[in-house]
């Protein structure tokens, strides 16, 4: 098993092994429309609505991350961009990563709501050319960490202007406090919709537009009650 340490990216002077990690672990994980380009991506360097944890070996070399994009005006927080170097992969990186980033940005932030993304393993996708990361080892490993799904249509942001958004994906509800999740089993509908206008404005840059029917019809299944159920996550 490979040796790695767990530390947070932050300041100008990471900007070297952000390049590093973005060549050798994100690109080759996630599609060209589920990742930011390099530039925008940058802001994690400032460690304030984007924060990054990174594996590193004992030669410096990234080879996993856990990134958490955060909205403090809801306390509420997205995970993203959980990969692993393409060669590492199965070798408990991921379950590092979480171990060491959970309890730091739960004591430092105090999220009422954690949320995540995950592939749909109901839905089948092509994904052309190329080995873009294991989405069904993802989602066990969330699982694994107790996250439910919510019974919504989601789809991802348009990250790079022109790639489009990503549909048929999963979002996942890996932690939440009493005061937005009375019981295990359902969760505020408020604070739903709440991140969601704010995650899409943040990603795509302008706020929701009432001719948006795709974003619509997402805000509008999270308005139909008070809460929202938390079910199982689906088998592969």
């Amino acid at each position: 098993m490979v040796e790695v340490s767990i530390r947070f990216l932050a300041g100008d002077s990471d900007a070297g092994t952000l390049r590093r990690l973005y060549d050798t672990v994100l690109e080759p994980s996630f599609l060209p429309a589920e990742r930011e380009p390099i530039e925008k991506l940058r802001r994690v360097l400032s460690a304030d609505q984007l924060r990054g944890a990174i594996a590193m070996t004992p030669d410096q070399e990234p080879v996993g991350a856990l990134f958490l994009e955060w909205f403090a005006d809801i306390r509420a927080a997205l995970l993203c961009y959980f990969a692993v170097r393409p060669d590492l992969r199965g070798q408990g990186i991921g379950r590092r990563l979480v171990a060491a980033a959970g309890p730091h940005w739960r004591a430092t932030l105090e999220p009422e709501v954690v949320f995540a993304e995950a592939e749909d393993p109901r839905c089948a996708t092509n994904t052309g050319d190329g080995d873009y990361g294991d989405g069904d080892a993802r989602l066990r490993l969330y699982a694994g960490f107790g996250a439910r799904r919510l019974p919504i249509p989601y789809l991802l942001p348009e990250l790079t202007p022109g790639a489009g958004r990503v549909p048929n994906l999963l979002l996942l509800v890996v932690e939440a406090d009493d005061g937005v999740s009375p019981t295990p089993d359902r969760i505020s509908s408020a604070i739903v919709g709440d991140f969601l206008v704010r995650y899409f404005a943040r990603m795509e840059g302008s706020a929701v537009r009432e001719d948006d029917s795709r974003l619509q019809q997402l805000l509008t299944e999270c308005r139909r009650a008070d809460f929202l159920p938390l079910l199982a996550l689906p088998d592969e």
